[in-house]
């Protein structure tokens, strides 16, 4: 399995991958896009590069659980990939980014939420 992460911003989105064959989380560039669209347009250009089997979409959930106006815009972005004919799944990413210290955090906010996600799974 293949998996790509997404630390989802509005202007800006951290990605991770995860191929089951080499079994290490990798950071990839960050994004910047204008749109949810334009966002969705390069996520399924490399989805299709790297052969992305489910896309695992960080749900930043208020520190209640409560879902606040960011999940909205994930959400939309969820579903344009869905359009796009690509699999998604959620993964909760409260705290993932504050964990994070080196210069691109939100690659390494999509690397902790990718950790996460296959643990949870045990799948890493």
């Amino acid at each position: 399995m293949k998996y790509l992460s997404m630390d989802v911003g509005t202007r800006r989105t951290g990605l991770a991958f995860f191929d089951a064959a080499t079994a290490i989380v990798l950071p990839l560039d960050t994004l910047t896009h204008q749109s949810p669209e334009e966002l969705a347009q390069q996520v399924l250009a490399i989805t299709q590069a790297r052969a992305i089997d489910l896309i695992v979409l960080g749900l930043p959930l208020l520190p209640s659980g409560a879902e606040g106006s960011q999940v909205a815009f994930v959400r939309s972005c969820a579903g344009l990939l869905t359009e796009g004919g690509a699999q998604v799944a959620f993964q909760d990413e409260r705290y993932t980014t504050q964990r994070q210290s080196d210069t691109d955090g939100d690659a390494r906010a999509a690397c902790e939420l990718l950790r996460t996600f296959l643990e949870a799974r045990k799948e890493l």
